[in-house]
């Protein structure tokens, strides 16, 4: 573990006072009353008014304008976000949305609800899953586009997203919408929410409100869009078109290969080969392979066309109640409480048994084969009713079954969110102080949800002669497969506990030129605590395992945090802002980072703005102390650059068996050294440093005429010992350089390679983000109004370590593998929104274009450039989305829209295509063009 000694220890006197998080400006101050912790909130207005701009580079989206924009989903309003890189969950992805801005990562970005923190999502405890916001709620979503580890907290490096709800709410409001695509299959969203309260603050004195939201996402078929998964199109993409032309492997009814002497032979088949592979089931699952002779002819093959899912079936639940009560000379008490659950139920092929099965996760080419023998009344020619197959002459066979009969394998990956906060706020001595308490709990359960059985129980009763892997099963096989089901087993359970007080203190201390010199200072204590539990179940059932069997890694971690910064307006034209922030961490020491902000109005027309902030993440606690360090198979095959040299490494099956004589005595296999699955080690690092980094932007806004406002900003992020997972295709691009993370035995076999968490070298980056905004009201004509936010990134260079090569991925695959990220991120040139509306009465429409640059796709290959075979260059995908918005009443509103107005379909990627998944995720949505409707009545 980490020691104290790695950072200077602090003085007392600073350890004692604090750092920032308040800016007590003017023009912010009514803002800031409406907050509810000053301490963590982005503060200042949106950029689209220069008269409460302050130095922050900030972006506010109020909750009208999320409207407008026909986003109906908290994912939505993630991945729009263009300083972002955000991907919605598709297919199986449990863990839900998360924030990451500027393409740094997730844990990197901090994400607030009220400007306070939730508990990270629990299996990584390093994001939020802003799944769990009830959107229904916002009033407006705060974009801090700056590191903000000095203000808001140290793993604050990319920037803070900070979700603000309604101060209070005394009507009741229902409000009903439905996104419907054009196309057939699935996809569809249907949402309900309820918000309702009671009270005035100014009248009464006190509020309560609650605010309720519940959707639901319908699973989507690959078979269900054939425009993305056209077989010639995978096969120029490098993947592998399915062709019956080949050997069947899993397959319902089971294919069988023969045994001679415990041995394997070359024959194979299938006893319903010659029936066209149609069982008895209720369904065909199989086609029959047309290879036309030797192993593996005369077997069924798998229809791929019937599993694979481009979205699986989702549904978010979140409950927001608020009450708050004014008491005693202005104080204000405050409770809040929030609940949520998600879930994401992600449907696999069905559970395969016997070849497919790997038994041995140290060497997956070794399995333990499923035999079938002459004593099973299931055996062809039985008496179970099995076709008899020509030659066999009961000799012993081996089987490749999928458990098609049962339906898909389908897991439920749920999460479940919760947290209190308790505030009061008032005036003490002259001083302006909030303190409040926050507990939150993360909990996350991935269960075997239908269609998994116990492995090694299936093998007895197939050997025992009860299953019948041929056909549907009788009665008693039927009750033997209830007995050994694992349905509705918990496979892994993780939660993550986040609770401790918080105090912030503000007051004017003395006029200046420009305004009054004002100081905040406060502290904060909190106490995070994570559990991950994966039982023996998942050895048992084997497939489809989220984490590794029988492991309970665990962690904890005490943080204590004081502040201070101070405002000072030295001329109504100049402002200059100082913070200091100290972190005292349990298990890594003490670490201070300073912020300076500076803005300067020449006039109301002009302002220039900068800051300079540093910043510092710990390790997460699961890159610490969870999974403990465990040997498993790669997740590629490669050539073992010792036994199976090659010229070129990265290119898996070009290598030779060894002839050097001191490997003589090895009796190596090729089908074990060359073009093989190897073991690899991954897992917790608990020998990790803290990250560090520097940020620093420069921006200007200008408002040349009435109605028109304009910025731009640069920025510039360093990070140094950035904490990564090295990728296997980095390893195998340079064995020679990467040498040492490939460990042998005494005999010069490889025993694994090192693919554990490490502090790599750096990461740096830099760009622009800018943005427009003009409205034009007219007399008789209504308001128009144009708006664009674009963010360009000039670089973005990773080291995969200290002193190493500068490797630029900008537009393509980085170097690095974070291993907390899809790894579908991209980090994009260009990313932009441009919004073009007109409102008249109670009439609006908006149309907004949402463009994302080309980019070089993963490509089949590591090594392949423009020109050669398989390489994938995306082009640029624009999409267009149009709302109308219509007021019947003051009670009765309608919003109709169409996303993806031209129905542009998405690119083609070669991001996923051994599940044959072939459209670019990161960027795009599979269902085509789609059509909502929302309607809010106020009673």
């Amino acid at each position: 573990m980490p020691t104290p000694s790695r950072f200077p220890q602090p003085t007392l006197l600073l350890s004692a006072i604090a750092i920032a998080v308040l800016t007590l400006t003017k023009q912010a101050a009514a803002q800031q009353a409406d907050l509810a912790m000053a301490r963590v909130e982005v503060t200042g207005s949106s950029i689209k008014r220069l008269a409460s701009e302050n130095a922050l580079p900030l972006t506010t989206i109020k909750a009208e304008e999320l409207v407008s924009r026909g986003l109906t989903t908290m994912s939505e309003v993630a991945t729009s976000l263009t300083a972002g890189a955000t991907n919605e969950p598709v297919g199986g992805g449990g863990g839900g949305t998360m924030i990451n801005l500027r393409g740094l990562n997730t844990n990197r970005t901090l994400v607030l609800l009220n400007g306070r923190r939730l508990a990270n999502e629990a299996i990584g405890d390093s994001s939020i899953n802003v799944d769990v916001i009830p959107m229904s709620a916002i009033e407006r979503v705060e974009v801090l586009r700056d590191g903000a580890s000095a203000i808001y907290g140290t793993d604050a490096i990319a920037g803070v997203v900070n979700f603000i709800t309604k101060r209070s709410i005394a009507d009741t409001t229902v409000s009903a919408s439905l996104v419907a695509p054009e196309r057939s299959g699935g996809g569809g969203q249907r949402r309900l929410s309820l918000t309702t309260g009671s009270g005035d603050l100014a009248k009464d004195g006190w509020n309560v409100y609650a605010a309720f939201d519940t959707q639901k996402r319908s699973a989507l078929m690959q078979r269900d869009r054939p425009n993305i998964s056209d077989p010639d199109d995978i096969a120029r993409l490098g993947g592998t078109a399915f062709t019956s032309n080949t050997s069947g492997s899993s397959s319902a009814p089971a294919n069988y290969t023969v045994y001679a002497n415990g041995k394997p032979t070359t024959v194979t088949g299938n006893p319903y080969f010659g029936a066209g592979c149609i069982a008895p089931y209720p369904g065909q699952y199989s086609v029959p392979s047309t290879k036309p002779g030797g192993a593996g002819s005369k077997t069924c093959v798998l229809d791929p066309n019937l599993y694979p899912q481009l979205l699986a079936d989702n549904k978010q639940t979140t409950l927001l109640t608020k009450g708050s009560l004014r008491h005693g000379d202005g104080n204000m008490l405050t409770v809040e409480l929030l609940s949520s659950e998600s879930y994401i139920d992600a449907l696999n092929p069905p559970q395969p048994f016997g070849a497919q099965t790997d038994y041995d996760k140290l060497n997956p080419g070794l399995r333990k084969p499923l035999m079938i023998t002459k004593k099973s009344p299931w055996y062809p020619g039985g008496t179970g009713g099995v076709p008899a197959v020509a030659g066999l002459n009961g000799a012993d066979l081996a089987l490749t079954w999928s458990l098609d009969e049962l339906g898909p394998a389908i897991t439920d990956d749920r999460q479940n969110s919760h947290r209190l906060v308790l505030t009061e706020e008032g005036q003490f001595k002259g001083w302006d102080y909030k303190a409040g308490f926050n507990y939150a709990y993360s909990k996350r359960t991935v269960s075997f949800l239908s269609g998994y059985v116990r492995t090694p129980e299936l093998y007895k009763g197939v050997a025992d002669g009860v299953l019948n892997p041929f056909g549907p099963q009788d009665r008693a096989g039927q009750a033997y497969l209830d007995s050994i089901s694992a349905d509705g087993l918990v496979n892994r359970r993780a939660e993550v506990h986040y609770y401790g007080p918080d105090l912030t203190l503000n007051r004017e201390l003395m006029p200046l030129a420009g305004g009054t010199l004002a100081l905040a200072l406060g502290a904060d204590l909190h106490r995070e605590t994570y559990r991950d539990a994966s039982g023996d179940i998942g050895d048992a059932v084997v497939y489809k395992v989220s984490g590794t069997p029988n492991r309970y890694p665990h962690g904890a971690r005490t943080v204590l945090g004081t502040y201070l910064e101070l405002d000072a307006p030295f001329t109504k034209q100049l402002n200059v802002n100082l913070a200091v922030r100290a972190d005292r961490f349990s298990d890594f020491g003490t670490t201070f980072n300073p912020k300076a902000s500076v803005r300067y109005e020449p006039s109301k027309a002009l302002m220039l703005r900068a800051t300079a902030s540093t910043g510092f993440r710990a390790p997460t606690l699961p890159e610490l102390y969870g999974t403990p360090q465990t040997r498993v198979p790669s997740t590629s095959k490669w050539d073992d650059p010792v036994l199976c040299p090659s010229a070129t490494p990265g290119i898996s099956g070009t290598g030779t068996l060894t002839t050097d004589p001191k490997y003589a005595g090895l009796n190596l296999d090729s089908a074990k050294v060359c073009g093989s699955t190897l073991t690899v080690l991954t897992g917790a690092n608990p020998d990790l440093a803290p990250e560090k980094s520097k940020t620093f932007t420069a921006g200007i806004v200008i408002e040349p005429v009435k109605h028109l406002v304009a910025s731009l900003d640069f920025w510039n992020v360093d990070m140094k010992g950035t904490i990564a997972q090295i990728s296997e295709d980095t390893i195998f691009g340079d064995v020679n350089k990467y040498n040492k993370l490939f460990v042998r035995n005494a005999d010069g076999t490889l025993a694994y390679i090192t693919k554990t968490r490490l502090n790599m070298g750096g990461l740096r980056t830099r760009g622009i983000d800018t943005s427009l905004n003009y409205t034009l009201p007219t007399a008789g004509m209504g308001r128009f109004g144009l708006s664009f936010d674009g963010s360009y990134v000039n670089k973005y260079e990773g080291q995969n370590e200290q002193g190493g090569e500068w490797i630029d991925s900008v537009g393509q695959p980085g170097a690095l593998s974070t291993g907390a990220t899809s790894a579908n991120t991209y980090i994009f040139k260009w990313k932009h929104n441009l919004r073009l509306s007109w409102s008249k009465d109670s009439f609006g429409t908006q149309l907004t274009q949402s463009t994302t640059s080309s980019y070089i796709d993963t490509n089949a290959l590591p090594s392949q450039k423009p020109g050669q075979p398989f390489y994938n260059e995306i082009a640029p995908y624009i999409l267009y989305n149009l709302t109308a918005n219509y007021a019947w009443s003051k009670q009765l509103k309608f919003t109709l829209g169409v996303n993806n107005l031209l129905d542009v379909d998405p690119p083609l990627s070669n991001q996923r295509l051994s599940s044959r998944v072939v459209f670019a995720q990161n960027i795009a949505k599979p269902i085509g063009r789609a059509y909502n409707v929302r309607v809010n009545y106020t009673f």
